[in-house]
């Protein structure tokens, strides 16, 4: 499939081991497209962009980065994006590319953030699960423990001690961070030109039996336009000017805390909800940007939710997509609907 570009001539875009699916989103959007793929995909990208695909070892860092340099030299490449619609090097400014790197790390964008108005919850990173009893006496008990996939929240020394003994031999790094009591949601935000667009809010729930996400969020309009701005505020702090992200937010006694957040896409399962619920594909609208069309936040007329189980005797909740734990999805015309229809689902799998 070979579509002829139709976006602003000033848009040369190149994706770096792009997915093919987000390729093909590309693709229909008429963007001036041009490929990196894995050498051992190289067949099946050349139907979508024939002579403009690139193949290369995937594994090899040097390989990469010296192909996505040379299409962008030969070809005026203006963009470069990598499979998370992340800023790449080549021919992204050093500015941009540290504002990046800033959203990506949880200590860094804790210092930026810390002289504003919006201040992160405080979190510090090991690289080690013996490294973590000291996190946790530094933040201060109780402490909320994260490593790539799993979450735990720790109020004492012996909560603490059974955390090494269950997890202690789990891969690194953990981020240990100050536990800040209220509801947590996930904002979804579409980043051009440095105007930032909320384009959702997704309630999150952690509990014994998994971590639960319910689109859109019940918020009232105040509560919702305080986490717009804070989220928003956070990435003109760090400077970011073009891509996705995915911020977590804890609805605090005293106002919106953000805990963490992600260049990229982020979790897959939100970006269906936002879909489902919507008809806005995060993805599509990304390359629609780059086309010209300006992001409209969109409307959901719809709710659904998503809940990742946690089978009887295994470890923490795992809330990152590609948990090989059951997952399942529900939706319908009101947010107590959707929750039934979870609560239902997790009865079953539990009886």
């Amino acid at each position: 499939m070979n579509v002829e570009p139709t976006g602003p001539p000033s848009c040369r875009l190149l994706l770096c081991l792009p997915s093919l699916p987000f390729a093909r989103k590309a693709a229909r959007c008429g963007l001036d497209l041009w490929l990196v793929v894995d050498q051992a995909q190289h067949a099946v990208f050349t139907l979508l962009t024939a002579d403009r695909t690139t193949p290369v070892d995937s594994h090899d860092e040097v390989a990469v980065a010296d192909a996505v340099t040379e299409v962008v030299r030969r070809n005026g490449i203006t963009h470069v994006l990598d499979a998370e619609g992340v800023p790449a090097a080549g021919v992204t400014g050093a500015e941009d590319l540290e504002a990046v790197r800033v959203l990506a790390d949880d200590y860094r964008l804790e210092q930026v953030l810390a002289p504003s108005h919006h201040p992160m919850v405080r979190t510090r990173t090991v690289a080690d699960a013996a490294d973590v009893p000291k996190a946790v006496a530094d933040i201060g008990p109780p402490a909320v423990i994260r490593s790539a996939d799993r979450e735990a929240v720790v109020r004492s020394e012996v909560e603490l001690d059974e955390w090494v003994r269950r997890l202690g031999d789990g891969q690194g790094p953990f981020a240990v961070g100050e536990f800040v009591a209220g509801p947590q949601v996930v904002v979804t935000t579409l980043t051009h030109d440095g105007m930032h667009r909320v384009v959702g809010i997704t309630a999150r729930q952690v509990a014994a039996h998994g971590v639960r996400y319910l689109h859109p969020a019940v918020l009232d309009e105040p509560e919702a336009k305080r986490v717009r701005a804070t989220v928003t505020a956070m990435l003109d702090l760090v400077g970011y000017e073009f891509g996705p992200a995915q911020t977590r937010v804890v609805l605090s006694d005293h106002g919106p805390r953000i805990v963490r957040s992600r260049p990229g896409f982020g979790h897959r399962e939100i970006r269906r909800l936002i879909e489902v619920t919507s008809g806005f594909d995060v993805q599509t609208e990304l390359f629609r940007a780059l086309a010209g069309v300006p992001v409209h936040p969109p409307l959901a007329r719809w709710f659904a939710g998503v809940e990742f189980f946690r089978l009887p005797g295994a470890e923490p909740p795992c809330d990152q997509d590609g948990t090989s734990g059951p997952r399942v999805l529900a939706e319908g015309p009101t947010a107590e609907l959707v929750a039934e229809r979870l609560d239902l689902a997790r009865h079953r799998l539990w009886s």
